[in-house]
C-alpha cells in the first residue's frame, strides 16, 4: 500500500471545514462518509494520518452484518475478493469446561451473522477510495479554539484552522488530551495476547466465545477451514507466566485442548500465515470511560471516545455506528444552516452515541468482571444465568465476537 502524502503542499496555516484527526479503521470510515455525504465539497476535508505501514499486519476484524451493509453502500464491500473475508454463519459460547454452549446457528440460512477480513486488506480498500481527499502525514502537538474556528498545530511547525475537528486517533488519544476531555480510566490488570492456530477440524464459519480458567478467549474463523484467529484475556501475572514458556503458543494450546476435551477439539500452533512468520501479539487492557465525547468544535468518535474489553468484540462496529451518527448530526445542523460548530451538532451526537456506549460497557464490564472473578459462587451464578437469559438478547452482545 502506498503511503499517504498531501495532494497539496500545504501553506504555513491553511483552512479546511472538517479536519479528521486519526489514521485507523475509524478515521479511514469517518473520510470516507464524509465524502460520500456530498455535505462538502472534497477540498473543503482534510484528514490528518501518520504513516502507517500495514505489510506485515495480519490483525483481523468482525464486521457484523449491520457494518457490512454501511460497507456495501460505501462500495468498499465489492472491492473485497471472496477470500479476503471468512463469513461467520455460528456462533458458539461456552462459559464453563464441559458444559454444553449456547448456540445460534445460521448455516442452512443465506443470512450470516458478519464476516471476518483482514485490516490491512480493509483498510488498502478504503484508501484507494480517497485519494482526492487532502491527507496530511502528521501529528497533533497542540490545539486552539476561538469563537469560528480551531486551530490544530502539527509536529512540522504547519497548522490547520477548521470549523470542526473529528478525533478518531485511537484509545489512547493525544487530541483527546489537548482538548482536556474528561475520562475515566480503569486497570482491569489484565493483557490481551492475539495469534493465529490450528485446529483439529473446519471451522465451518463458526465463532467461539469461551470462558476458561486462563482468561476469556475469542476464536474466529480465518481463511482456511482449520485456521482460527485468537484474543486470550490474560492476568498480568500469568501473561508474564505464559510468555516466559519455551513455547508460549502451545501452552495455550494444550490449556485450550482441554478446555475442549469432551469435543476432541485440539490446537496446535502455525509458524506462517501468508508466508510471513505468525508472532503472538499484546496490549494492556486498560479501560476509558468518557461521559461527554465532544468539547468546543471537536467530535470524539471510535476508541478515542471510548473503549471496550474485546471479548464482546464491538469497537470498531460501535465506532462505525459513531461515524454515521457525526454524519446524521452535521446534516440535520446544517439544514438550519447553523455553522459546524453549533452546540446543537455536539449535542445531537452525545445524546445518540452515550446511551448506547453506556449500555455496551456495562454489558462487557459485566461478563468480564464476573467471569474473571475469583468467586467460583459469582461464575456459577453467571454460568447459570447464562442459560435461562432470553438467548436473543445475548445473541446482540456475542454476535460481534472479534479481535480489535
Amino acid at each position: 500500500m502506498k503511503s499517504l502524502t498531501n495532494k497539496q503542499p500545504l501553506s504555513k496555516e491553511d483552512f479546511y471545514k472538517i479536519c479528521i484527526v486519526g489514521g485507523g479503521m475509524t478515521g479511514a470510515i469517518m473520510a470516507l462518509l464524509l465524502k460520500k455525504s456530498k455535505l462538502f465539497d472534497t477540498n473543503e476535508i482534510v484528514w490528518i494520518v501518520p504513516k502507517i505501514k500495514l505489510d506485515n499486519d495480519l490483525r483481523t476484524t468482525f464486521y457484523n452484518q449491520e457494518s457490512i451493509e454501511l460497507l456495501k453502500r460505501l462500495n468498499v464491500w465489492n472491492t473485497l475478493k471472496k477470500n479476503d473475508y471468512t463469513n461467520v454463519k455460528k456462533i458458539e459460547v461456552f462459559s464453563k469446561k464441559d458444559t454444553f454452549p449456547l448456540i445460534w446457528d445460521n448455516s442452512d440460512k443465506e443470512e450470516r451473522f458478519g464476516a471476518v477480513v483482514k485490516n490491512n486488506i480493509m483498510l488498502t480498500s478504503i484508501f484507494k477510495k480517497l485519494d482526492d481527499i487532502n491527507q496530511y502525514e502528521s501529528f497533533v502537538t497542540n490545539t486552539s479554539c476561538d469563537d469560528f474556528e480551531r486551530t490544530l498545530y502539527l509536529n512540522n511547525k504547519q497548522s490547520i484552522k477548521t470549523n470542526l475537528v473529528l478525533s478518531a486517533d485511537g484509545k489512547n488519544s493525544q487530541l483527546r488530551k489537548l482538548l482536556s476531555v474528561k475520562t475515566i480510566s480503569k486497570k482491569t490488570g489484565h493483557i490481551a495476547i492475539s495469534g493465529f492456530l490450528e485446529q483439529s477440524r473446519d471451522h465451518k464459519s463458526t465463532a467461539i466465545q469461551a470462558f476458561t480458567k486462563l482468561g476469556p478467549i475469542g476464536l474466529l474463523p480465518f481463511e482456511n477451514k482449520n485456521k482460527i484467529n485468537f484474543v486470550l484475556s490474560v492476568e498480568e501475572t500469568k501473561y508474564k507466566d505464559i510468555l516466559s514458556k519455551d513455547n508460549p503458543e502451545q501452552y495455550i494450546c494444550d490449556k485450550l485442548d482441554n478446555f475442549f476435551s469432551s469435543l476432541n477439539l485440539n490446537f496446535k500452533p502455525i509458524k506462517k500465515i501468508n508466508n510471513i512468520n505468525n508472532k503472538l501479539s499484546s496490549w494492556p487492557l486498560n479501560l476509558t470511560f468518557i461521559s461527554n465525547p465532544t468539547a468546543n468544535r471537536a467530535i470524539l468518535v471510535g476508541d478515542a471516545a471510548h473503549s471496550l474489553h474485546p471479548l464482546a468484540g464491538q469497537g470498531l462496529n460501535l465506532a462505525m455506528r459513531d461515524c454515521v451518527s457525526v454524519i446524521n448530526s452535521i446534516e440535520k445542523s446544517l439544514k438550519f444552516g447553523n455553522d459546524l460548530g453549533d452546540i446543537s451538532i455536539l449535542n445531537s451526537y452525545k445524546q445518540e452515541r452515550l446511551p448506547k456506549t453506556i449500555a455496551m460497557t456495562a454489558i462487557t464490564d459485566f461478563l468480564f468482571y464476573g467471569f474473571t472473578s475469583n468467586s467460583n459462587i459469582l461464575k456459577t451464578l453467571l454460568s447459570k444465568g447464562m442459560v435461562t437469559l432470553n438467548k436473543s438478547n445475548l445473541k446482540n452482545i456475542f454476535s460481534g465476537l472479534a479481535v480489535k
